[in-house]
C-alpha cells in the first residue's frame, strides 16, 4: 500500500492554491465517511514516487500520513489536471474509507 505525506492547510482559495502550485505543492481535500472535510497539500515530489497507473486507478487504496503520523486510508475520487500541461496535477480529491 502506498503512503503519502500530507500537510494541513489553513488558508484556501484561488490565491493560496496558486501559491502552493508555484512552490511545488498540490492542493487536495479529504472528505467522506461522515467526517469533516480536511484541506491539505501534498509535495509534488512525493507523488512522483507513485506509479501513474495507481493514481488513475480509483479503486486503489492509499494511506496518507499527516504531521502527527496519523494514518488516513483513502481512495482517489477525482484528479484535476492543468488544461494545457496534461501531466501537471492541479488538485486531488480523496474519499476517506
Amino acid at each position: 500500500m502506498n503512503k503519502i505525506k500530507i500537510f494541513k492547510r489553513n488558508i484556501t482559495g484561488k490565491k493560496s492554491n496558486k501559491w502552493l502550485r508555484i512552490n511545488g505543492k498540490i492542493p487536495a481535500i479529504i472528505y467522506g465517511n461522515k467526517k469533516k472535510e480536511i484541506s491539505i497539500f501534498i509535495k509534488n515530489k512525493d507523488l512522483l514516487n507513485i506509479n501513474n497507473n495507481l493514481l488513475s486507478n480509483k479503486y486503489h487504496i492509499l494511506q496518507l500520513i499527516d504531521e502527527k503520523n496519523k494514518l488516513i486510508r483513502v481512495k482517489i475520487s477525482d484528479i484535476q489536471y492543468h488544461p494545457y500541461q496534461l501531466t501537471k496535477i492541479y488538485h486531488i480529491d480523496f474519499l476517506r474509507l
